[in-house]
């Protein structure tokens, strides 16, 4: 009876580090990728994202600013085969188009392209560390 006690409590213990490691891999999203400027990143098996510009002339944090300001990235999205240049942006629109997604046909195949946010924000004081522009591109 012993022996049947450890077996199972053996048993319980490797399924749930098992299990542990699926679940934990399985929360971060493949389909997004953070892209230093002049940088590129693949997304899955046919996608790769190069950041070409990254302008940020949002309000700094703790700045009192008449314009809350915005952040425009230059993107080149390509296949291997084709390959195309967006441009998005986050942050305050004077009109109501969302300019922080598009869509992008590459090689018979349809991208939703979205600019989730661009790195760190700014602050008063100059930052040192890189500009990054978090991407999210999912085929439809």
């Amino acid at each position: 009876m012993l022996d049947l006690m450890k077996q199972l409590s053996g048993f319980l213990i490797v399924g749930t580090v098992l299990f542990s490691a699926c679940k934990s891999s399985e929360t971060t999203p493949s389909d997004r990728v953070s892209v230093s400027l002049h940088q590129s990143a693949r997304l899955g098996a046919d996608i790769v994202v190069r950041a070409d510009s990254i302008q940020d002339s949002r309000c700094p944090t703790g700045v009192t600013c008449i314009w809350a300001g915005e952040a425009k990235v230059k993107l080149l999205l390509s296949n291997g085969k084709d390959s195309s240049t967006v441009r998005l942006t986050v942050g305050a629109s004077l009109n109501s188009k969302r300019l922080d997604s598009t869509n992008v046909s590459l090689t018979n195949s349809v991208y939703k392209v979205i600019l989730r946010e661009v790195n760190p924000y700014p602050t008063a004081t100059p930052s040192s560390q890189p500009q990054t522009a978090v991407v999210q591109v999912t085929k439809i």
